[in-house]
């Protein structure tokens, strides 16, 4: 019997989940509504409330979801590819492409802030970690000499340099650069941050 409302529990959360997910990918983050999504999971609010204590939590699981897509991609962007330079430069487009893609639950996932007080789960910061260690491996190959707080400094710096190229090209400013410049300019900026 426990097992059966074990199952069903974990049923309703994936359910409940999925139309999180779903009307953020539709609506941005604002859209993460617990009625509406309730509704469209076809659960009542309480039930969504046994699962997830308030919408930072559901946030929290969508982006979640969102950090595990991009450790996908970036992995198949690099399966087979030994070079470390052209691994980062992979990474880099791999990175843009899914937020072209996926604008909306890759900006909540940046836009996404717990009240003061309220901590970030550590399980969720080791999914952030686990996505440095992507870029931490072949600049640590491309600079030998690198160790420590000096490579996780450098790591942290190159994503937030591919970071804010990908920021301002989807908000499309006067600034922003698209198609060809942008993947000639990305690819510019990792060589110069990792070389």
């Amino acid at each position: 019997m426990a097992g059966v409302q074990k199952a069903k529990s974990e049923e309703t959360r994936r359910k409940v989940l999925e139309a999180a997910i779903a009307a953020v990918e539709q609506g941005g983050m604002e859209a993460a509504n617990i009625r509406k999504i309730a509704g469209e999971a076809g659960y009542s609010v309480g039930s969504v409330y046994k699962h997830f204590e308030d919408q930072d939590a559901l946030l929290i699981a969508v982006n979640s979801v969102t950090l595990g897509r991009i450790k996908d991609v970036m992995a198949s962007a690099v399966d087979g590819t030994e070079d470390p330079m052209a691994q980062l430069k992979a990474l880099a487009h791999a990175y843009l492409a899914f937020a072209q893609k996926n604008e909306n639950l890759w900006t909540t996932l940046f836009s996404h802030h717990l009240p003061d007080g309220k901590a970030v789960p550590e399980w969720h910061i080791q999914e952030n970690i686990t996505l440095l260690a992507f870029i931490a491996g072949p600049l640590k190959v491309l600079n030998p000499r690198l160790e420590g707080e000096q490579l996780e400094d450098r790591t942290r710096t190159c994503f937030s340099a591919v970071h804010g190229l990908v920021t301002i090209s989807l908000e499309t400013r006067f600034i922003s650069l698209t198609g060809d410049r942008l993947a000639r300019e990305m690819d510019f900026l990792v060589e110069r941050l990792a070389g």
